[in-house]
């Protein structure tokens, strides 16, 4: 018996709590595999340094989860150990050979062959792998430190676009009754886990093998959530939603987010989530700069995302989703600071009345220069229907740390918002605690003024009018000054 690891573990030593919720998958060895073979890393071994997704090819590892495999050879090995006495002076050549190396797929001439898209060299990969029981999955065929197959090397090697070894890895795959497993096999390692052929594909910009894999059954809601794709203060990376559609969306490839959102395989899910609840808008929101040339990209992308979610399912209201922060896009735009992305929500306006509803601005009147015009507050500004949620302004003014805060409070509609709350809520409630504030720095004044000159406090209360003035003003004071304490932030 020989160990071998089942392909979903997620490290390369295992460990207790992995070991209970792996699947066992039987895999078979013989003299090219398995414990026979020289590896250069030990069980306990531990990767240094972070691989990149491209790696050069590793030599092989008996590195593995303890899984069941068996190997084909046994009975090979258990005849040659019955040769009685009499026949061992035969010639070695009547013993059990291996098979001649042209037969031989080892992980390192698959990845050769896939890394200069010498399909020639893979022609006999089929039959070795039936005649051996084995499926381009198994580990032996994987790289150790992050699980990359052989099909995941080929998409990172297309030159001019093209990599004839794929379609022949697919349909190896589909032969040995292994497809969906190899497709959506992913990265393991925590830096690159989840990343799939799918989104190296998307990455590529490459609309035909995209195509290819999602007629392979590919999971089109895969989530790349390595340490690699999550949102960081430093250091090397890209933030994108984790999801193929969000980075579709993300590098700008219109073609392939409308293949994904409306493909006769698996349509993907407008509304998914990535591991911080962020949609396809909210990423389209992060990955917005400001700058010229990805505001043209991130307006256009996100209203090409919305007229496409209205088509194929006119109730959808995608961008009224919210994250694991309870923010819509428009008001992650607000608490980042993102100028651009956030005045074009807010100054939405579509023409075609199929797609009215999705607009936030409605012209009512045009008079050569002069316009009316009418905005949906919804989420801009707080009201009864939406009491105890935060809205834009709220945001802007207590919990953005951007410095263009400045900036998003002088666009229409907000500036004519403020200027309305001020004439209808903030002038009365200033003048009014002002004037109170005077009040009660008068009453202070007062009553400090009036204090009897000799003794220690607290004084007794005079029995007289000018001492019956000096108790109450006291109290009001006291008053106040607890008021002020508990009122000030």
């Amino acid at each position: 018996m020989s160990n071998a690891s089942d392909s979903d573990s997620d490290s390369d030593v295992p460990t207790d709590s992995l070991r209970k919720n792996k699947r066992f998958s039987l895999e078979a060895h013989d003299k090219d595999s398995g414990p026979n073979q020289q590896h250069n890393r030990k069980v306990g071994d531990k990767d240094k340094g972070r691989v990149p997704l491209d790696s050069k090819i590793e030599k092989e590892s008996d590195n593995f989860a303890p899984d069941v495999g068996f190997n084909l050879d046994f009975l090979d090995e258990m005849k040659a150990e019955d040769v009685s006495a009499s026949t061992m002076s035969h010639s070695r050549s009547e013993m059990p050979s291996r098979e001649p190396a042209a037969n031989v797929y080892t992980r390192d001439r698959i990845y050769k062959a896939v890394m200069k898209g010498d399909a020639e060299d893979l022609d006999g990969l089929y039959q070795y792998l039936s005649s051996k029981l084995k499926k381009l999955t198994n580990e032996e065929f994987r790289e150790p430190k992050n699980g990359k197959t052989c099909l995941l090397k080929a998409m990172l090697n297309l030159k001019d676009g093209k990599n004839d070894t794929i379609p022949l890895l697919l349909e190896v795959a589909e032969k040995t009754d292994n497809l969906e497993k190899l497709v959506n096999a992913a990265y393991r390692d925590p830096y690159y886990k989840g990343h799939t052929a799918l989104h190296t594909a998307i990455e590529k910009r490459n609309l035909p093998y995209v195509e290819l894999l999602m007629s392979k059954k590919a999971n089109v809601q895969a989530q790349a959530e390595g340490e690699f794709f999550q949102k960081r203060e430093r250091g090397v990376g890209f933030y994108f939603g984790e999801l193929p559609l969000s980075l579709a969306a993300c590098t700008n490839q219109p073609s392939i987010v409308h293949y994904l959102m409306d493909n006769p395989y698996s349509k993907a899910d407008i509304t998914a989530r990535d591991s911080k609840g962020n949609t396809v808008l909210h990423a389209l929101v992060m990955v917005a700069d400001d700058t010229t040339e990805n505001t043209h990209f991130v307006t256009k992308m996100y209203d090409e995302i919305l007229l496409s979610s209205t088509r194929l399912c006119p109730t959808l209201r995608i961008e009224e989703e919210t994250n694991y922060k309870e923010l819509t896009p428009l008001q992650l735009a607000a608490k980042l600071g993102r100028i651009e992305i956030f005045k074009h929500i807010l100054r939405r306006e579509m023409k075609e009345p199929e797609y009215q509803h999705l607009s936030r601005k409605f012209t009512e009147w045009v008079y050569g220069p002069v316009a009316c015009s009418l905005y949906d507050l919804t989420s801009v500004d707080t009201h009864k229907e939406t009491s105890g949620k935060k809205s834009v302004v709220e945001i802007i003014a207590f919990e953005s740390d951007s410095k263009n805060r400045h900036k998003m409070i002088v666009l229409e509609p907000i500036n004519e918002l403020l200027q309305r709350k001020w004439e209808t809520f903030g002038r009365p409630i200033f003048y009014t605690k002002f004037l109170l504030h005077v009040l009660y720095m008068l009453i202070f004044t007062v009553v400090a003024y009036n204090r009897p000159l000799t003794g220690k406090p607290p004084f007794a209360a005079e029995k007289t009018a000018k001492g019956g003035f000096r108790f109450v003003g006291e109290i009001l004071t006291m008053v106040g000054s607890v008021y002020l304490f508990i009122s000030q932030p």
